[in-house]
């Protein structure tokens, strides 16, 4: 979202988690023995202040500093001056410290002392560190975003050429030399939301000439792949422009070919390429800083589980930024805890913000789906909220929020216009907001965090019109989603189930994350038969009789209609194409299609429900037996 300097090259997104990248499920869960991981010694020239460490012990990941005192990393991005006076538009007011200080070391003084009282620990990215650091009041800790990849086209172009990389180099090297010998240095990111999106490098990828690396590589994984058979790559793809592996090597694309597992071999050349970029951003910032820490690239709040996977082989820890999923604040269990299950690295939350209608610089709120309540006083509780969800998770070792003055009144550069700042652009602070982050922060991380409820202790009862409301951030908002929540059956799922009932009716509520691009297909549009397919079986073992709807399946996603296999069944679905990521369903089963007799309380009820992502990658699963509570 925020990356202001970032090369547009997508057409869409695609998506897939599963098989073949499961770990333990106790993975999730902090080791009993204390484990450091940290930089390597400074290489030459470097600074020899005491690196930053990152710990786990039993109580979960700690960030410790220099010092040896642990702490959770509060931070603050897009700490600046504002417009100057030449660029200050009065038509589209923004922030502008000129405004309100005689000098710049006026406002980082003042700016550094309010984060300071508001409880925050750290710059994030885009801080305008020059001034900072020349301030008596800055003792923060720092964290620039490096956009190597992003300046240099990587991943998108031949990250094998020897100009790219260089390129990736020399934007790193002058970035890195100027904060490198700051004692307050934490780390860095590399990027900010490159998106990974398989189809758009996969294109990409086959456009480049012939001796491109990068092509060449690809090319070889699909020989690999097939066994050099032409006629077993045309099962999973559709040739354009070449009728042989001769005439592939010469040009030519491929497209996936509907109902065939094109897909996991696109995932499998987006892990060569992940691993390849977090590989090269290792070693370049090594070799100018052996003490910060490699933070990743901070992923546009959705990820692969191939590219999070490379990027633990090579980062000290795994950020993302975070756009929570409900306008309380409220986040998707799936996300972080399968991103954590996977890498086994500590995460940093690199963004997270809630904007509100009510507020002073008069932000729209309206170019983008961010989550926004209706005043400043929700607004707080629910950002509140986000920081103590965040604080909880025993992988979660801080969390900076975006960011410290709202965007201008009718929106920035690229039309993005909403309410996220802690002051707003006359410089006044949104005191509810920064009062309700301040006291959310943990001083340490609490051991005694009381496990969360799920469905197990007997799933709750529906609020009122349970289907009302099937809108982006409120769509299944007022179900209990904590005693709700039905546990998966499969390891790291990509999105979460949730039940309720009445007399009348059960209902599941499905939120799943799936990118899927329309141009992975030569048509440019889905088919039904790769859409992501939700089954559902209910078993009711005291009805009078078996339910006579039996097995529902329920294609989702790619911005259609949802297809159920029984017209009778009420399904309400939210989703899109290309950019949208997320994929939303909720169904109802009324007490006559489960087998005549109201639902009543004690009752049990079996689940047995799956989720096949596009194009029959991967799937997940959901199975037990639970008791209707109140």
């Amino acid at each position: 979202m925020q990356n202001w300097i970032r090369i547009t090259l997508v057409a869409g997104l695609a998506w897939a988690t599963g098989s073949g990248l499961a770990r333990s499920a106790d993975a999730a869960r902090p080791r009993p023995a204390a484990r450091l991981t940290g930089a390597m010694l400074p290489s030459k020239g470097a600074s020899l202040a005491p690196p930053f460490l990152l710990r786990q012990d039993p109580s979960g990941w700690q960030l410790v500093s220099p010092e040896g005192t642990p702490f959770f990393s509060l931070g603050i991005c897009v700490l600046n001056r504002g417009a100057e006076r030449h660029a200050f538009d009065p038509e589209n007011p923004g922030y502008a410290a000129w405004q309100h200080y005689p000098t710049p070391l006026a406002w980082a003084d003042q700016s550094l002392r309010r984060l300071k009282s508001w409880g925050f620990t750290t710059v994030g990215a885009w801080g305008d560190y020059g001034t900072l650091t020349e301030s008596h009041e800055q003792t923060l800790w720092l964290t620039p975003v490096l956009h190597m990849g992003s300046t240099a086209g990587a991943p998108w172009w031949d990250m094998w050429d020897p100009a790219v990389t260089a390129r990736m180099e020399s934007v790193a090297r002058e970035q890195i030399l100027a904060v490198r010998d700051n004692p307050r240095l934490l780390g860095y990111y590399s990027d900010n939301e490159l998106g990974w999106w398989n189809a758009t490098l996969w294109k990409m990828t086959l456009e480049q000439p012939p001796a491109s690396g990068q092509r060449q590589r690809l090319l070889r994984l699909l020989k690999e792949t097939y066994r050099n058979d032409w006629a077993s790559l045309t099962r999973d793809f559709d040739a354009e422009k070449a009728g042989s592996w001769r005439e592939l090597h010469r040009g030519g694309m491929l497209f996936l070919k509907p109902g065939g597992h094109g897909v996991r071999t696109m995932r499998r050349f987006l892990a060569l390429l992940a691993d390849r970029y977090y590989q090269l951003v290792h070693d370049i910032i090594r070799k100018y800083d052996g003490r910060g820490l490699v933070l990743g690239d901070r992923y546009q709040s959705f990820f692969y589980p191939e590219v999070s996977l490379a990027c633990a082989r090579h980062s000290d820890a795994i950020s993302s930024n975070l756009n929570a999923h409900w306008n309380d604040g409220s986040f998707l269990r799936c996300y972080l805890d399968t991103l954590y299950a996977l890498t086994g690295k500590p995460v940093l939350v690199s963004e997270f913000y809630l904007s509100a209608r009510e507020n002073r610089s008069r932000n729209r709120n309206d170019a983008g789906l961010f989550p926004v309540v209706a005043t400043q006083s929700e607004r707080a509780v629910a950002a509140r909220r986000t920081l103590q969800d965040l604080a909880r998770l025993p992988y979660v070792v801080g969390a900076d929020w975006f960011q410290y003055s709202d965007e201008p009144a009718h929106g920035r550069a690229d039309g993005e216009n909403f309410n996220f700042g802690l002051v707003d652009i006359h410089d006044q602070p949104y005191t509810e907001l920064t009062s309700a982050l301040g006291a959310a922060n943990p001083a340490f991380r609490r051991s005694n965090t009381p496990p969360r409820l799920d469905a197990r202790i007997g799933l709750p009862p529906a609020p009122p019109n349970p289907l009302l409301e099937f809108q982006p951030s409120l769509a299944l908002k007022r179900w209990d989603r904590e005693r709700g929540f039905i546990p998966p059956s499969s390891p790291n799922p990509l999105a979460d189930l949730y039940a309720c009932w009445e007399a009348g009716s059960l209902y599941l509520g499905l939120y799943a994350l799936d990118f899927i691009e329309d141009a992975y297909y030569r048509d440019r549009w889905v088919p039904k038969g790769d859409r992501p397919l939700w089954t559902v079986r209910v078993s009711r073992p005291s009805a009078a009789r078996p339910a006579p709807v039996g097995e529902l399946r329920i294609r989702l996603g790619g911005g259609k209609e949802a297809i159920c296999s029984d017209p009778t069944v009420r399904v309400e679905h939210l989703s899109g194409g290309n950019l949208s990521v997320r994929n939303l369903a909720a169904l109802e089963l009324t007490s006559a299609q489960l087998g005549v007799s109201p639902l009543r309380e004690g009752e049990e009820i079996g689940l047995d429900v799956s989720l096949t992502s596009h194009g029959q990658a991967y799937s997940v699963q959901w199975q037990g037996r639970y008791r209707l509570a109140k």
